[in-house]
């Protein structure tokens, strides 16, 4: 855990110092946001989806997208809001170079033919037909989870496209090998940690 602390702070102690500075509701908004995107930000995962409420932190929608918007560029991620309602948004914090790799772990007569996306997509196509479909179908499609760090395996095997039995859970379930699940699921849980420790020193 203090690896994870120090490896933080040398990338967002200027970050830490400048929340002191901000006006209003903004400083919680970007902790919460460094909290729930940890993983993204430091922990190897390739994407997290998050639920957005309308009035997070005491700012509408809009005003979170300028803030999610103005901290992509400061703590280098991507990401695409992929659904809303009167209630809330869905809002996917991405690495490309990861999610690139991810998607070349699903085998291509699955991704192509069972699936239906075209071959060679760009993590921004992959997610924005992500966004189509479930803003046509009302559901998310399972295949998101590739993007959001799961081992393909595991997204697949769920999802019945692979002959897979369920061998456990670690925040989701795993089909594939149990000992790459774990070591994720311990490296996501190490990273929100880690972001946690980070802002109470």
């Amino acid at each position: 855990m203090l690896e994870t602390v120090e490896k933080i702070s040398l990338r967002f102690h200027d970050w830490k110092r400048e929340l002191r500075t901000l006006p209003g509701a903004e400083p919680e908004l970007q902790k919460w946001l460094f909290i729930h995107i940890a993983g993204v930000l430091f922990g190897g995962k390739a994407g997290e989806l998050l639920t957005i409420p309308g009035g997070q932190c005491g700012l509408d929608y809009e005003r979170q997208l300028e803030v999610i918007a103005a901290l992509s560029e400061k703590w280098n991620y991507s990401y695409l809001p992929l659904c809303r309602n009167s209630e809330s948004a869905k809002v996917i914090f991405y690495k490309q170079k990861k999610v690139r790799e991810a998607l070349t772990t699903v085998p291509p007569c699955i991704f192509e033919d069972k699936l239906g996306y075209n071959a060679g997509m760009s993590p921004g196509e992959f997610l924005a037909e992500i966004r189509r479909r479930w803003n046509e179908s009302g559901r998310i499609p399972h295949e998101i989870g590739v993007a959001l760090g799961y081992p393909a395996e595991d997204v697949l095997g769920y999802m019945g496209l692979l002959p897979l039995e369920c061998r456990g859970t670690c925040g989701w379930r795993i089909y594939g090998n149990p000992t790459l699940s774990l070591e994720r699921c311990r490296m996501f849980t190490q990273a929100r940690q880690g972001a946690i420790a980070f802002l109470a020193a």
